[in-house]
This record gives structure tokens, C-alpha cells and sequence, in this order.
């Protein structure tokens, strides 16, 4: 293996500061993914980039973490909210409310005027993990962390139950196929809390955690939770310092391919179109073969063979919340009572001898390992990037030191081969900008013959992003075409429009339809 790619590799595991020119947020810069605030690290002081941040090129913007997180509470109306409880800073809203968070920090909220609880409280901790990276045109406080809690669940923890809730914001290509209302997530159950943490980190980002129970802190126990300079409260403009630094560990920038660079921040937006994981093909059946979910796949015959070509890739931006819930119930009490006389205390009647294990079971070492190692870049890129079929006899190569035997065929089927394909397909989506749940878009596919040969037999399919549920009856054409709809493998559909007849040279066509942003 080359050793230049291992050095540069080394430098980027230790961290990295960040790339000049690179915008900084009002406050400490927090780590987009891990949810660890980045800024200045706790031992040496050293800046740190942020984990999955795109790399910084000139003249290029990319988007970076917000400042602050919003949190709305989802209490039951009437409920009082205090911030910076215990404290003379303390500030109470009537819920629902937005507040904005600093991430790195814990927080300790009030709750009063509980439904049917007149006098009591109960004290939420929160811990902030995490925060959004915007896109174009979207304002970080208008997409709030829901942390919800019914008024069965206010119950519950009065009665002694200590519930958590760990929100954390769900990884397009994990998503659930059901709708999520903006003040309604969903909340599944899970056995401890640790648990909970895992199967968020495993299906999104990690955003916060929120811990309540019926203990009620002093003023004393509440005070190092009041960080000045933390919470953007209703009405507020703008955030001063922080008085005290974060109070979660700082993440470091983390491994990634020195060739690929640090993948960007994906649970933001979701694709829709294109051609993903296994690439699209006409199979010897004459069959479509490797439309995945969010592909959009255009099947045509130009000069007596069928081929098959893709559109481009859209992005629809719309954060969505998700919820791992879990209960520690009370196992049982504790009860103290005098004595009613004196009681002597004896001595044990009798000893147990302890002894060692007469037998050792001895550990034996494997004699050898067989594995598989992932190469840790991309060296080279020549040619096309697949084949489909193998009848040729392999040849053998040599680059850079390492032996490449690689089969040379005829490819059956390219897909989208600029050069081959005279079909250009392009996707869009109406009204452009983020999306909130709930909303209806306009999804057009364009196809223009751009070639020189006549096509025919058109069949543009499209199969859906479990983020995307197609409204019925809302297909259209600017030709004749049979339309189907049938289920896909991610709960949503796959739509297919069958275009009979010619489409010659410098010919364009256009189907659409509705959908409804989950």
C-alpha cells in the first residue's frame, strides 16, 4: 500500500482545524452528526472541524451546524414552563413554547400548573446532543425538537416512574412509510435507556435526551444547570456567550477515505431520482432489472435494441423527529423503623471455606486468521463503471504494485452513457425550497429525445422515497399512456407510465404527479 495516503490519513484521524474562509456560527460551532459541540477542545485548546462537514474548497459555500438547536415542549395546555428554574434569571411561558438551546449543555426546566396537580412540579433534564445543519433557504428555528409529554405521562412520573425520551433526527434512507405530524412524532418503546440511545444512533442523528422524574432539586442542585448565555428565549434576537463552556465531551474529527473526503450531512434532505445502489439494466428477458427505491428508471428501444437511462438527482429538505421512549419503574421501598427492644448480635454459628477451582480450563489461541480487508481508497478510475455479462476471456494488469485481473466484455446495457444514450431525462420538484411535513409537491420528469435515431416504446418508472406518499388520481401525461401503481419494498409506490408510439429527434414529453412530503 502506498504510504503517502496512511500519512494523510494519520493527520486526519487526530483533527483538523478549520478550513480558512470557512463561515462560524455565533457561539461554539457544534459537530454535525455526533452532536458534540466543536469549538475549542477541553485539554489543549486546539479548534476542531466539525466530523462530517464537507471539505472547504475556494469560492465554494457549504452549509455548516447551526448555533443553536429548537426545542418546543409538548405539554399539556396550561402547564407553566421556567427557565433557568431556582435562579434569578428564571423566566416562565405559558405552553406550548420555542425556546433555542445551545448544544454541549444540560438543562433543567420547571413544569408547573399540572392538569388535576395543583402545587406540584415536576423538573425535566435535557441533555442537547445536537443540531441542524440548514440548507438554502431553511431557518434552523423553525424546525424545533418536539419534547413532548402527555398528560399520562406527567401522570406516570408522579407515580414514580422515570421516563426517557431520546429524540434524535431519522436518516432519510431509514425512514418509516408513515406520516409524521410536526407536533405529533412517533414514539417507540424500548427496554432501557441505553437501548434507546443505541437505536437512535443506529437509524439517525442524536439531538437530545430528555430525563424526568418526580424528584424535586433544591435551589442548590439547580444552579449548575443555569448557564447564562445558553437559551434563546421567546422573543429574543440574538444569544450572548455562553458563560461556562460545554459541559459534554468535544468530538473529534473522525476517519474517512483521504481520497473521498468526510461525507456531508445527509439526514437533513432526501433524494429522489436517479439511479442508486444496484444500476439500472435491460436483462436478457427484455425485463428491468435494479430499480431501487427513489430510482427513476426510462426504458426505450432505438435501433431494435431495448436500453434504459436515468434522470438527475433531486433534493427535498425536511427535517423529520423521531423518539425512543423508555420507563424505569420502581422496584419496590424502603422502610425504617425503630427498634421496639435491644436485640443482642451473635456471632456467625458456622464457616464456609472458600477454595480455588480444582480445574483450569485452558485458552488456546487461533493458529491463523482469514479475512477480508477493505481497501482504504480509490486508486484510479478507468473506463466504465460496470459490465453486465461476462463472455470474454479476463486479462491481467499491474498498478502501482497491485495485481488487477479484470473480465473485458461487450456490455449488454450502459446506463445513462452520455455518449450512447439519446435520451436526456430530468427530474424536478414544485415548489423548490425545505418542505414541512404534510406538504403536497409536484413531482415533473422531462424526456427529450436528443439523439439522432427515432425512440420508442417509452416506459418512465419511478419508484418512490418512503419519504414521498403519491396522491391518487394526480398522474398526468402530455400523451397517451397506461398508468399502473404498485407498492415498493420501503412501504411506498412505485408509479410506471407505459408510452406507446415514436419519439423522434428533438421530440420532449412530460409526466407528473402529486405527492405528499411525510
Amino acid at each position: 500500500m502506498n504510504v503517502k495516503p496512511l500519512t494523510l490519513l494519520g493527520l486526519l484521524a487526530v483533527g483538523a482545524s478549520i478550513a480558512p474562509g470557512q463561515p462560524r456560527p455565533f457561539g461554539p460551532m457544534p459537530v454535525a452528526g455526533s452532536g458534540m459541540p466543536a469549538g475549542v477542545a477541553a485539554s489543549s485548546g486546539m479548534p476542531v472541524r466539525a466530523s462530517n462537514a464537507p471539505v472547504m474548497e475556494p469560492g465554494v459555500s457549504h452549509p455548516i451546524p447551526a448555533p443553536l438547536v429548537a426545542v418546543k415542549f409538548l405539554v399539556p395546555k396550561g402547564v407553566r414552563v421556567t427557565a433557568y428554574p431556582g435562579t434569578t434569571m428564571s423566566r416562565i411561558y405559558e405552553a406550548p413554547v420555542v425556546m433555542g438551546l445551545r448544544p454541549g449543555y444540560v438543562y433543567r426546566f420547571e413544569f408547573s400548573n399540572l392538569p388535576f396537580r395543583p402545587g406540584q412540579s415536576i423538573f425535566p433534564e435535557i441533555e442537547v446532543r445536537g443540531t441542524l445543519v440548514p440548507r438554502a433557504g431553511m431557518k434552523y428555528m423553525d424546525y424545533p425538537i418536539p419534547l413532548a409529554l402527555s398528560e399520562a405521562d406527567i401522570e406516570r412520573v408522579l407515580k414514580g416512574v422515570v421516563i426517557t425520551k431520546v429524540v434524535y433526527l431519522e436518516d432519510p434512507e431509514k425512514a418509516l412509510p408513515a406520516e409524521v405530524g410536526r407536533d405529533a412524532a412517533i414514539e417507540m418503546p424500548d427496554t432501557t435507556e441505553a437501548d434507546a440511545i443505541k437505536e437512535a444512533l443506529a437509524k439517525g442523528r442524536l439531538m437530545a435526551i430528555m430525563r424526568v422524574g418526580n424528584l424535586k432539586p433544591t435551589a442548590e442542585q439547580l444552579q449548575p444547570f443555569a448557564v447564562d448565555g445558553t437559551i434563546l428565549l421567546p422573543g429574543e434576537k440574538r444569544l450572548k456567550s455562553p458563560a461556562l463552556p460545554p459541559s459534554l465531551p468535544i468530538g473529534l474529527c473522525p476517519m474517512y477515505d483521504p481520497l473521498g473526503g468526510p461525507k456531508g450531512p445527509k439526514e437533513e434532505c432526501f433524494v429522489d431520482g436517479g439511479d442508486k445502489e444496484f444500476p439500472l439494466g435491460i436483462g436478457r428477458n427484455g425485463q428491468l432489472g435494479g430499480l431501487d427505491p427513489t430510482d427513476v428508471a426510462v426504458e426505450f428501444t432505438v435501433g431494435g435494441k431495448r436500453q434504459v437511462t436515468t434522470s438527475n438527482v433531486v433534493c427535498i429538505c425536511s427535517p423529520r423527529f423521531m423518539i425512543r421512549r423508555a420507563e424505569l419503574l420502581p422496584s419496590g421501598f424502603e422502610h425504617a423503623q425503630l427498634l421496639a427492644a435491644n436485640v443482642g448480635v451473635q456471632g456467625p454459628g458456622l464457616f464456609r471455606d472458600r477454595q480455588a477451582a480444582m480445574l483450569g480450563i485452558g485458552s488456546v489461541r487461533t493458529g491463523g486468521v482469514q479475512g477480508s480487508v477493505r481497501p482504504s481508497g480509490y486508486v484510479g478510475k478507468v473506463g466504465l463503471s460496470f459490465y453486465i455479462g461476462s463472455t470474454r476471456p479476463s486479462v491481467v494488469g499491474q498498478v502501482d504494485g497491485v495485481k488487477i485481473t479484470a473480465a473485458v466484455v461487450e456490455p449488454e446495457q450502459l446506463t445513462a452513457y452520455p455518449t450512447l444514450c439519446p435520451l436526456t431525462v430530468t427530474k424536478s420538484v414544485d415548489p423548490p425550497g425545505p418542505k414541512e411535513p404534510g406538504e403536497v409537491v409536484t413531482i415533473t420528469i422531462r424526456y427529450a429525445n436528443t439523439g439522432s435515431k427515432p425512440v420508442s416504446d417509452l416506459v418512465v418508472s419511478d419508484s418512490l422515497s418512503p419519504r414521498l406518499e403519491y396522491i391518487p388520481g394526480s398522474a398526468q401525461t402530455d400523451r397517451p399512456a397506461n398508468f399502473s401503481a404498485a407498492d415498493n419494498e420501503v412501504g411506498s409506490m412505485i408509479l410506471r407510465w407505459e408510452l406507446p408510439g415514436v419519439l423522434l429527434p428533438g421530440q420532449t414529453g412530460t409526466v407528473k404527479f402529486k405527492a405528499k412530503v411525510r
